[in-house]
Order: structure tokens, then C-alpha cells, then sequence
């Protein structure tokens, strides 16, 4: 296919693609896309467009965008190819990318091969990934095949469900899903799939160079059961989490066309066990709550993973009854076990009553933590209660008054620990209205 070709069918793909709804995307992570359409560029003159705010646009046969909740940003759209540069600082989430947007009528197999060179100068100060990413329909999938990173490796997940050699590189293959977030079609329960490799590429110092072979990583994920929808995007990315950086890419060659042939130069291992695994913890789409008293006689009851962790009842510990919430696999402290709160029942400015029994078994006395997420400019995190919690003994996380904050929306009720890893057990968990005492 020329090089003509190819931007025709890339500006016809584009223009298709802005009448449906183009929004930027991050995990969890995990990153957060925005329910919003950003402001959309027509084609630019050939020179360098410099954005600092969320954008979307077509340059010489790439589509761009540049997607932020908050902070500082500066993206550079080069007039030729798939380059750009980047900076980025005092962030919550922001994606740079470039690569094409399609109409979301045509499978991966359908478009033909899929690959994407790249050179790229990437110098993250903290979370970031460098990558490709982008998203399906029918079904809703995010997707990201992960090449580098910053200071911590994604997904967050306890494990993987299998491995795809490809490109000369190992990779892990991940599930994760994200519960009522913002996504390219409103706020949803959707599935992220990954690729991420295990050891990072190796460069010139900061500058990294080599091909990602998008359509294998799609047959890999495949062969796991992870079965992706129509296309929406597929475009190489650097993504900031809380974090500065800033990078460089001087290489970006989007490949798409040929006849498609599933691929048989590369190696997978499928991991049944840790399938099956996944699969007995996954809840469905969680309702939110009004007031609540919880003791997970009845199952999970709506509570949900957060991070990569995993949720499921016990019967062999409870402080009362017969059952407890056990959550497990968490590779970070913020992941746990979460409930979604209904706005009708909790107004923003009012104050309620949080309750819940807590026991962890680390062989050591550690701290647990009642946390509220919740939208305002953003996302924000407000400390509802915080106990020390000696080893093997049921302790109390209550607030008899916690006010939420005017104007927060989007409510998320979990339980972490800030200073372990460990596992942990929750019960008699309730939310009503406000106790003075």
C-alpha cells in the first residue's frame, strides 16, 4: 500500500471517527479517560503545532490527541509522520498519542497487519507508560501493549493469565477491569487487556528504538480467551500517572494493510488456572448503594476490586456470622475492596456514618485505612478513618460524621491498607446516616 494510500484511507478513517465520540483514555492504574470530547483541530498547516490543553487533530495521515484530567502539558505535533514531543508535570493523568482512528466497523483482521516502528528519547520522572494503546467496540475493550515504563511496572495485577514472545521480547499478558469509569462511550464496567514486557528495552541512554507487532500481540490475547471488538484506535502513546517526564518521538511508523494471517512466529503460554481463577472473581456490574449494612452472608454483596486485587467471601474468618469479604493479590497499597455509593442517597455536603470490622494475618501490626473517591476537578481521595490493625485481631474503622466534600460526585467507598501489601478481611461493613455519639 503507498504512502498516499495510506493517508487517504488514515483521513477517511479520522473523519468517520470524529462524528462518534473521541476522548482520551489512561488505568489503572490505571488511567482515566474523559467522558468529554475534547476540542478537535482540522489539518494544520505544515509546521509544528504546539496544544497545552486536551485536543484532537489530523496531521499528515496521523491522528493526534492530547487527553488530561489536570496539570501542566505540552505537546507538539510535528507536520510530517507520526512524530511529536512531549512534556508533562503536576498531573493526575495525561496521554499523548498518535496513530490512526478507525470508524469502528472492522475487526483487527480486517484492517490487515498491524505493526508500529518506533524510536523514542523517554524520560518519565515516576508512573508513566510508554506504549501502544487504544480501544474497541462490541465489546468495549481498552487496550495497551506496554514497551517501557517509569517507576512502576502495570497493570498492578496479582497475575498474569499467560506470556506471547514476540519482537524478540517476552511479555506478560494481563485481564484487569475497570468498574463504572469514564470511557469512550460514557461511563461503564469495561475489560482492559495487556501486553507488558517483562524487562525494559535497552537504548542509547534514554532513547529506545524497535517494532511492537500489534496484530501478534492481538492473536496472542486471543489464544487466552481475551477476544477484541471492533477497531477504534490504535496509536503509539506516552502516558504520565501523578508523575513528570517528558519524551521525544522521533519515530513513529504506523504499518496497516496486507492480508491478514494469524501468527505462527510467535511462542504463547496460556495459563488455565490463573483463567479460571479471574474468572471466579468477577462480579459483574456493580449498582450503587444507598444506606447499607453488610456482612457478606449473601456473597460480595456489590463490593468490587480495586486495583489488582482480588474480592471473594470466606467462610473460615468472620467477627460476626458466618462469612467475610477476603481480598488478596494486591500489588500496591491503594488496591482493595470497593463499594459504589449512590448520589440519591449520599448528598455532597452532608454527613453520614461509616462503618466496618477489619482483621488482617501478617504476621505483623500494620495500619488500615477507610478512604471516599470521588470526582471534583478530578479525581480526590479523602481520609474517612485510619487504625493501627494488630496481626490476627478484628479491629473498627468508623466515622460518625464524615461530611462529603460540595460538588463531589462519582462515590467510591474502599478499604486499603497505606503501609502493606498484605492481604485482608472485612465485615460488618455499613454506611447510614450521620451518629454524633
Amino acid at each position: 500500500m503507498t504512502r498516499t494510500t495510506l493517508q487517504k484511507l488514515a483521513a477517511a478513517a479520522a473523519a468517520l471517527c470524529m462524528m462518534s465520540v473521541c476522548t482520551g483514555c489512561g488505568n489503572t492504574g490505571s488511567s482515566t479517560p474523559s467522558a468529554d470530547t475534547p476540542e478537535q483541530s482540522s489539518e494544520p498547516p505544515a509546521e509544528p503545532q504546539v496544544f497545552t490543553e486536551n485536543i484532537t487533530g489530523t496531521q499528515d495521515g496521523y491522528d493526534y490527541e492530547l487527553w488530561k484530567d489536570e496539570g501542566t502539558t505540552s505537546f507538539t505535533v510535528d507536520p510530517t509522520g507520526g512524530t511529536f514531543s512531549c512534556e508533562w508535570s503536576d498531573i493526575n493523568n495525561a496521554l499523548f498519542r498518535r496513530g490512526k482512528k478507525y470508524d469502528c466497523t472492522m475487526t483487527y483482521p480486517e484492517l490487515g497487519n498491524i505493526t508500529v516502528d518506533y524510536g523514542v528519547d523517554y524520560q518519565p520522572v515516576g508512573n508513566s507508560y510508554m506504549c501502544v494503546y487504544g480501544w474497541t467496540r462490541e465489546p468495549l475493550i481498552e487496550y495497551y501493549i506496554v514497551e517501557s515504563w517509569g517507576s512502576w511496572r502495570p497493570p498492578g495485577a496479582p497475575f498474569a493469565i499467560g506470556t506471547v514472545t514476540v519482537d524478540g521480547a517476552v511479555y506478560d499478558i494481563y485481564k484487569t477491569t475497570r468498574y463504572e469509569q469514564p470511557s469512550i462511550d460514557d461511563t461503564q464496567t469495561f475489560d482492559q487487556y495487556w501486553s507488558v514486557r517483562r524487562t525494559k528495552p535497552q537504548g542509547d541512554g534514554t532513547k529506545l528504538e524497535g517494532t511492537i507487532s500489534v496484530s501478534k500481540h492481538f492473536d496472542a490475547w486471543k489464544k487466552c480467551g481475551l477476544e477484541l471488538g471492533k477497531m477504534y484506535e490504535v496509536a503509539l502513546t506516552i502516558e504520565g500517572y501523578q508523575s513528570q517526564g517528558k519524551a521525544t518521538v522521533y519515530k513513529n511508523d504506523l504499518n496497516v494493510g496486507g492480508t491478514y494471517a494469524e501468527a505462527t512466529d510467535i511462542e504463547v503460554t496460556v495459563d488455565e488456572e490463573a483463567i479460571a481463577k479471574l474468572a471466579s472473581t468477577e462480579t459483574g456490574t456493580p449498582e450503587d448503594v444507598g444506606f447499607f449494612e453488610t456482612s457478606f452472608e449473601n456473597g460480595t454483596e456489590g463490593w468490587i476490586p480495586r486495583g489488582g486485587s482480588i474480592v471473594m467471601t470466606d467462610s473460615d474468618n468472620a467477627s460476626d456470622g458466618s462469612q467475610s469479604l477476603f481480598v488478596s493479590g494486591r500489588t500496591d497499597y491503594w488496591n482493595g475492596a470497593t463499594v459504589m455509593l449512590s448520589s440519591d442517597t449520599y448528598k455532597a455536603g452532608e454527613s453520614y456514618h461509616f462503618k466496618a470490622k477489619v482483621m488482617q494475618k501478617s504476621g505483623e501490626d500494620i495500619t488500615m485505612k477507610m478512604t471516599l473517591q470521588y470526582d471534583l476537578d478530578g479525581e480526590k481521595y479523602d481520609q474517612i478513618a485510619l487504625e493501627p490493625a494488630p496481626n490476627g485481631e478484628w479491629i473498627t474503622l468508623e466515622n460518625l460524621a464524615y461530611m462529603i466534600p460540595e460538588g463531589a460526585e462519582n462515590l467510591q467507598l474502599y478499604v486499603e491498607s497505606p503501609d502493606s501489601l498484605t492481604d485482608f478481611y472485612v465485615d460488618e461493613v455499613s454506611g447510614g446516616e450521620r451518629a454524633d455519639g
